[in-house]
């Protein structure tokens, strides 16, 4: 028979030396036979980390943020979530990775399994259809009937094993491959939130440049309006200097001019007392002038054509009028077209 033949003698270690290189494919694959079972909790327990938070708030809550804190603790607070979702970013890469080397271990694991399953279908086959010609041509006190169903059905199991652990298997990939899908469409997200929170920055120092400038601007302006106020400040010392003095001189010149007119009233006085004693003198007969008696510090009598004469020499007689009314140059420092 087959079964007796040299051959199947060395065909038959081999295959129990292949059966527990299956075994330790069997236990490769149990560490995953959880997952299979539960592929909802594929991802979570696979990574152990949550999913990412986000970053960007909605619109409303970044213009109350920004209305409430200042630009720079606004950056900060900017950089320290975008360092965060650089670090998840990072951690999620990794497990990504770890998961993708364990993928290619299973998927070779896996081919070991198939390439041993279709080894024990063949196997199994050929002992199916060599049975018949076997019992026919060996007697069957050669082999016994109950090893080769035994070995045929210890066989069996293998495969139903093997097919098992395959399923198994399908399964497990199927939960990494969600999970995988899982990870990425979370790490386009995280992309998605560093981009936004980098477009946030940028507008941000944006900002915070802008105000610089209008601070440098507005600082500029106050200086200038500094040095206009001191400029008035200094003018405004002059100009009250200048009209103190101009009132002590308006209050001399006040005084001189009281003077003045004392002394021309006093010389129109005098002169209308002469004027009144030159009328009397002419109005008095000859004879009575001639024997009045001379009068001292009084001029002759004249004759009657020098009295224009005289009215016109008593109008052009020049006036002095005191140092105060005379004119004078203005100070120094005051330009007179002010």
């Amino acid at each position: 028979m087959l079964f007796a033949s040299p051959a199947h003698c060395q065909r038959a270690p081999d295959e129990s030396a292949a059966l527990p290189a299956s075994d330790s494919t069997s236990d490769a694959f149990a560490e995953h036979v959880d997952v299979g079972k539960e592929p909802d909790k594929a991802p979570t327990r696979a990574f152990g980390s949550p999913a990412p938070r986000e970053l960007v708030p909605s619109e409303a809550q970044a213009l109350d943020a920004e209305a409430q804190t200042p630009p720079g603790e606004n950056q900060e607070m900017l950089r320290r979530e975008l360092d965060a979702a650089r670090a998840e970013i990072a951690k999620q890469a990794q497990a990504l990775k770890e998961q993708q080397r364990k993928d290619e271990a299973l998927s070779l694991d896996l081919q070991t399994a198939q390439r041993a399953i279709e080894s024990f279908r063949a196997e199994a086959t050929l002992w199916g259809g060599e049975k018949p010609a076997a019992a026919a041509t060996q007697p069957s006190k050669d082999v016994p009937e109950t090893a080769v169903t035994q070995a045929l059905n210890d066989e069996r199991h293998k495969v139903e094993l093997l097919s098992q652990e395959l399923t198994t298997a399908h399964r497990t990939i199927e939960a990494l491959k969600t999970a995988s899908n899982a990870v990425a469409v979370e790490l386009a997200d995280a992309n998605k939130n560093r981009e936004a929170a980098e477009a946030v920055l940028r507008q941000a120092g944006e900002a915070l440049k802008l105000e610089r400038k209008r601070a440098d601007s507005a600082a500029r302006d106050l200086d200038l309006v500094r040095k206009e106020r001191d400029a008035s400040n200094r003018t405004s010392v002059g100009l009250s200097a200048a009209l103190e003095e101009e009132r002590e001189r308006a209050t001399g010149l006040a005084l001189s001019l009281s003077a003045a007119r004392e002394a021309i009233d006093d010389v129109a006085t005098r002169n209308r007392v002469a004027a009144a004693a030159r009328s009397r003198m002419i109005h008095k007969p000859a004879g009575v002038v001639a024997s009045a008696p001379p009068r001292s510090g009084v001029e002759p009598r004249r004759k009657p054509g020098s009295r224009e004469k005289q009215k016109q020499a008593a109008v052009l007689a020049p006036i002095s009028l005191p140092l105060a009314l005379l004119p004078t140059r203005p100070p120094k420092g005051l330009d007179p077209r002010q």
